[in-house]
Parts: structure tokens; sequence; C-alpha cells
């Protein structure tokens, strides 16, 4: 399913992980609903899991003195989460540019398979000084490859 309301052949993803969750209590908020600040740092280990899954790892990106920041973000919230919900995040990457990435989530709630969110995030390349910059081919042709590494179970 395509978040985006453009037309589905002009988004298609070019790659989708699916990263397993759970909710814990430290976050849920006083009505027991997943926090909406939350679904934030979902999106961000996602991310991250998307990431480790090619061989692009943040960590190697920072280490060569790139960082991926966040330039933009969209969230909207469907139906709550509950603590001990599982949820399915599907992380797709949906476009590459010279300097920037952008990503698409859909939460779904394991079992019954209910829409809890669906986001949007876009990210540019950065110098260590916050200059623009170009991503690697490299790193590029990670991120855009298949997954190199499956991880069972949620994190």
């Amino acid at each position: 399913m395509v978040v985006s309301t453009a037309p589905a052949e002009a988004r298609k993803a070019l790659q989708t992980s699916v990263v397993r969750m759970r909710v814990h209590y430290a976050e849920v908020d006083r009505m027991g609903f997943l926090h909406h600040s939350n679904h934030l740092r979902w999106f961000e280990r996602g991310r991250e899991e998307f990431c480790r899954r090619r061989a692009a790892a943040y960590r190697e990106m920072e280490d060569a003195g790139v960082l991926v920041v966040v330039v933009d973000l969209d969230v909207q919230y469907k139906s709550p989460l509950r603590y001990e919900d599982v949820v399915d995040l599907h992380v797709r990457l949906t476009d590459v540019r010279h300097a920037s990435l952008t990503w698409e989530y859909e939460m779904r709630r394991v079992g019954d398979d209910a829409l809890a969110a669906t986001g949007r995030t876009r990210h540019a390349f950065v110098t260590r000084e916050g200059r623009i910059t170009r991503v690697d081919a490299r790193v590029a042709g990670l991120l855009t490859g298949d997954e190199t590494e499956t991880r069972l179970g949620e994190i």
C-alpha cells in the first residue's frame, strides 16, 4: 500500500523492510496507548534496521563523516496501539537523490492487520559541519539493494 496520494506508479518503493516491534510499558501514555512521540522513534528504529540489513549502517556513514538528518516529516495516526501489541513496521525507501533520501512507513498490528499509522520522512546527507553533501555511490548502492541480512523476531 502506498502512503502518498500520488499515483502508485509514480511512488514505487525502491526497497522495503519489515521490522517487527512490540509496544513496551514505558512507551504508553496514561490512557494505555503508544504515545504519539514514540511513532517517530519507531520510524528511526525502522530506518536503522533497514540500513543494517543492507550493510549500510548509520555508524559507518557517520564514521566516514556523513550524517543523515531529517529535514521533513509527516505522520498520520490511524488507530491506537496498546501495551504488548506486536507491530510490523513496513519501511520503504521511495527516493534516493544525490543528497537526500525519502522513506515511507506503515505500522500494522499483528493479528488483525489494523493500520495504526503511516508516515514519511525526508533526509539530507550533510557533513559534520552541516553542509549538504552527495551520497557516496557505494552507500547509495547498498541502500537500494536487497537485504543481505535477515533478522527473525522483534526488536
